[in-house]
């Protein structure tokens, strides 16, 4: 016998841990398993592992977003005890000493062959189907017929700013786009039309002093935003407008307004450019 904390720990018990650890330790995130449920939560579903071969259980949990991609009220509209299910391991938790995994990444299997088959940073086509303030929905080429997997966010549908997606694309337009992440969980590809263009930044990596006029398009209180080229904009600080301290750039500068800037720094990392102005003759205030 073994003494712990609370008692005794048998040398069979202590074996059984051990081959538990064990067999937990050749799981891989990603791959796929099966198991029968053997209790049904609101916030969760255990099932046992099919396989272990010491006593007692390999616990399976899965979250309740992970259980089905279909709308649900309870679990229990989805899954019952005692249904063998099959499941992609998502990560093996080694405090709790089990497995938490998603069966909805396994419950379209065309689904998800076509999903494994796709590659990050490959080029993909396909058609855009609808086109909403928060990003676009894309039918992708190869997908299983009743699905929707494609989606590009507003910031990576184009170099340019635009005020909504609709600017960038419109409903029916087919493209290409560089495949950015493919969640099997969510059934999910996201992508990127930006990925597949040219950085309109990189020509102006050696520009640091170039001058040159571009039209303002945001005044903000601590600078102006100036797009100096087509995807390009600039940050004329409020400390660079001249050598009289002001109270807000609207004082000098209004959206739509022509001005000369100088670049005095570009972070191709970040993104940014910074601009330095004089409006003597192009601004509101006179010399």
């Amino acid at each position: 016998m073994l003494a712990n904390g609370h008692g005794v720990t048998s040398l069979t018990e202590s074996q059984s841990s051990e081959a538990l650890k064990n067999f937990l330790n050749n799981l891989r995130a990603g791959e796929v398993r099966a198991g029968r449920v053997i209790s049904v939560e609101d916030r969760q579903t255990l099932m046992e592992l099919e396989g272990f071969p010491g006593r007692g259980k390999a616990l399976v949990r899965i979250p309740r977003g992970d259980l089905t991609r279909t709308a649900i009220g309870h679990p229990s509209e989805a899954v019952s005890i005692g249904q063998q299910l099959t499941f992609e391991v998502i990560a093996v938790d080694w405090q709790r000493e089990c497995v938490w995994a998603s069966t909805a990444a396994c419950e379209d299997p065309a689904l998800r062959a076509f999903l494994l088959g796709l590659r990050r940073g490959a080029p993909h086509a396909g058609q855009v189907q609808s086109v909403h303030d928060f990003g676009v929905f894309v039918n992708l080429d190869g997908e299983p017929a009743d699905q929707c997997t494609g989606f590009i966010r507003g910031p990576e549908l184009s170099w340019r700013r635009i005020d909504h997606p609709a600017d960038a694309v419109t409903a029916g337009q087919r493209g290409v786009g560089g495949i950015i992440d493919v969640d099997n969980r969510r059934g999910q590809v996201q992508l990127s039309l930006e990925a597949l263009q040219e950085d309109p930044l990189v020509p102006f990596a050696d520009q640091t002093g170039m001058v040159t006029t571009g039209q303002a398009i945001e005044v903000i209180p601590s600078g102006a935003f100036v797009c100096i080229a087509d995807g390009v904009e600039g940050l004329v600080r409020i400390t660079q407008f001249g050598d009289e301290p002001i109270e807000h750039p609207d004082q000098v500068v209004s959206e739509g307004d022509e001005i000369t800037v100088r670049i005095v720094e570009i972070d191709l990392v970040r993104r940014r450019t910074l601009s330095a102005t004089d409006l003597s003759q192009n601004g509101k205030r006179s010399s």
